[in-house]
């Protein structure tokens, strides 16, 4: 039997389909949105441990990242603009919803008797409202949902891929992570042992001494690729 274990943020659902709608509504200013979702998402890497460890508050946080994405593509915001921009992100993100593939992928995936659970990053309250908004629960069983805020371990540390596999009751050589962050779900799954398959959507470049079992672009190469899998342990 096979174990599909999948990210939520960019793989159960486009992270930036929220930003871009927070930011098109308050600001004017002209941007690349794609290079400023990825400077935020690689700022939020860079202090996600402050934030976790009480270093920084919450807001603190949230407009540090905004701001030196901002900043790198020449925009200047204030504490106050960035910390609206997250209240409005974090508003759309209370509308949610996975898309038709995305569902299509999920009943795939138990229509063949693979073993599904999550893993995901970020605060208990905040992540699992993801999930319920997303209805990941339609799919995946609470059990199996694997939220770091509930453990204070997060990925990329190989512990919460350790706790998975226990739940799981599967050999590492048949787990596979789907995910989206290079740092977090490709090096996680590696320091685990864990098969991954990486969802490259913005085209980063993978360090020589980092292995994925399968980079793709978007679900619809992940979609193929998954059902390859499949059809090869029959």
């Amino acid at each position: 039997m096979l174990g599909f274990v999948f990210d939520v943020d960019d793989t159960l659902y486009e992270q930036i389909v929220p930003f871009r709608d927070a930011y098109n509504k308050l600001f004017k200013h002209k941007v690349d949105i794609e290079k400023l979702y990825c400077l935020s998402r690689y700022y939020s890497e860079v202090k996600y441990e402050d934030s976790r460890n009480g270093n920084m508050t919450v807001d603190e946080y949230h407009i540090y990242r905004v701001k030196q994405a901002a900043n790198d593509l020449n925009i200047i915001l204030s504490d106050e603009e960035a910390l609206n921009f997250q209240k409005e992100y974090k508003k759309n993100q209370g509308r949610l919803e996975m898309t038709e593939l995305t569902k299509s992928i999920l009943d795939y995936s138990l229509g063949n008797n693979i073993k599904l659970a999550v893993i995901t990053n970020g605060p208990s309250d905040h992540q699992w409202s993801k999930v319920k908004v997303l209805g990941v629960e339609n799919w995946i069983h609470k059990d199996n949902i694997i939220v770091s805020g509930d453990l204070g371990i997060n990925k990329p540390d190989k512990r919460i891929f350790e706790h998975a596999e226990k739940k799981l009751n599967l050999n590492k050589n048949k787990l596979f992570f789907i995910g989206d962050s290079l740092e977090n779900d490709v090096i996680g799954a590696n320091n685990a042992d864990w098969n991954i398959i990486w969802i490259n959507r913005y085209n980063q470049k993978l360090p020589k001494d980092v292995k994925v079992y399968k980079e793709v672009k978007n679900n619809e190469e992940l979609f193929l690729e998954l059902k390859k899998i499949v059809k090869e342990s029959l």
